[in-house]
């Protein structure tokens, strides 16, 4: 058979995800919600991975959905923390008073 199996429509599905995750994950780091420093679009790979992998653990009963859950949770608690060292502000970085 000489159809790629990436070119097939159903494929389409995690590519179209995985931008919208990098949307969504871009958005939030230029409002500062999401660390400058942190790469969206190599967050989102790691984030689906992360649920995709969880998935098929619940699914093979390696572990319930609470705790697959948990782990997702934790995961998004650390890429969402503030920076350890915070960019310092226009207004600082200028020697304004802030």
């Amino acid at each position: 058979m000489s159809d790629n199996l990436a070119a097939q429509p159903f494929a389409e599905g995690p590519d179209r995800l995985e931008r919208q995750l990098t949307a969504v994950l871009e958005q939030a780091r230029q409002e500062g919600s999401l660390d400058r420093q942190r790469d969206a679009a190599a967050e989102a790979v790691h984030l689906l991975s992360l649920s995709h992998g969880l998935g098929t653990s619940v699914l093979v009963g390696q572990r319930s959905a609470d705790a697959a859950m948990g782990i997702l949770r934790a995961h998004l608690d650390q890429l969402f923390q503030p920076p350890a060292h915070p960019l310092p502000s226009p207004d600082t970085a200028a020697g304004r008073a802030g």
